[in-house]
């Protein structure tokens, strides 16, 4: 049974910084405009999707590099596999690439095993591009089964939540998976998914302004997260860029800021506050070595090989260290 754990009181960054800045850019194309019941396909929705991988991108790579700022690419498999010189993109700058489906199904729809179907594709096609499996997943809409089945895949962290405002953790069977909760204004709310006709930068960018504001009076009081979802093909058209360089600028400028990425803050989480304090309630660990010098004297000499290999272990489930 899947269980949540908050330790929202715990809450602190690496070298006391006032707030975290999850940067996220959903990294899709025209892979969720479908023909119709006649068989016909929408040409404009999907080609405006198009233009995420062949142009905006390239533009997001640039001026994250000119701000100096690392972001997390959830990426379909899709994606990786039509676009690989993008992938190169992404990485050659420092980022870092994540799974988000393989054609950016809605996985509230599919039956479990579609979903670990899509999970298992995604993770194959993204390593064989970037040389590293994704540990971090965002569904297009989870179902009730992505939890278990990301715990199942051995991933670190989902970031699919809206109803929390820290990082918390789930728990499956003893095994953990970090969630770094959302915020509903990405710039799909300010600027439209597929119609261009509205949305006005220098609006989003108050927007975005008055959010990071407000978390970061808060602050003061309690260390902050601050997340934002961005999509290339939408924040990556011309002008649009100022909004999103505008609200980097912004934050910098307020000082004191971390801006991780999902591996990091998730591990920096894990590793540093959740792990000990969940240690305490999940009964899978709370009585380790009493439970380990039981088995050893009930094997008699051969129980120290299986101590030394449940040690290890151990030692992994402790650390769940990702590269």
């Amino acid at each position: 049974m899947v269980k949540e754990y908050h330790y929202d009181e715990l809450i602190r960054w690496p070298r006391g910084e006032r707030a975290a800045v999850f940067l996220t850019f959903n990294f899709q194309g025209g892979e969720d405009v479908k023909p119709d019941k006649n068989g016909i396909l929408n040409y404009e929705m999907w080609s405006q999707g198009e233009y995420g991988p062949h142009h905006a991108i390239y533009r997001i790579i640039r001026i994250l590099k000119e701000e100096n700022i690392k972001a997390t690419f959830l990426t379909c498999g899709a994606i990786a596999e039509r676009f690989p010189e993008a992938i190169k993109a992404i990485l050659a700058n420092g980022h870092v690439v994540e799974g988000h489906g393989f054609n950016h199904e809605i996985a509230r729809y599919l039956p479990r095993d579609q979903e670990h179907e899509v999970m298992r594709k995604a993770i194959a096609m993204i390593e064989q591009r970037a040389g590293r499996r994704p540990y971090g997943w965002r569904s297009c809409t989870q179902s009730t089964n992505t939890i278990e089945l990301l715990i199942e895949h051995g991933f670190v962290f989902n970031t699919n939540c809206f109803h929390e405002e820290y990082p918390f953790l789930w728990e499956n069977n003893g095994k953990l998976l970090v969630e770094l909760p959302r915020q509903p204004f990405g710039d799909g709310t300010l600027f439209g998914h597929r119609h261009g006709e509205y949305g006005n930068p220098h609006h989003g960018l108050e927007t975005w302004k008055a959010y990071f504001d407000e978390m970061w009076e808060e602050s003061a009081h309690k260390p902050k997260y601050i997340p934002f979802t961005m999509h290339p093909y939408i924040i990556g058209r011309p002008g649009r860029t100022l909004a999103l360089r505008g609200i980097i600028q912004h934050m910098k400028k307020a000082g004191n800021i971390w801006f991780p990425t999902g591996i990091e803050l998730s591990e920096w989480c894990l590793n540093n506050i959740f792990q000990a304090e969940c240690n305490k309630q999940v009964p899978f660990l709370g009585n380790v070595v009493g439970n380990i010098v039981a088995m050893t004297k009930e094997l008699g000499s051969n129980g120290i090989v299986g101590l030394i290999a449940l040690g290890i272990v151990l030692w992994l489930f402790s650390k769940r260290q990702m590269s």
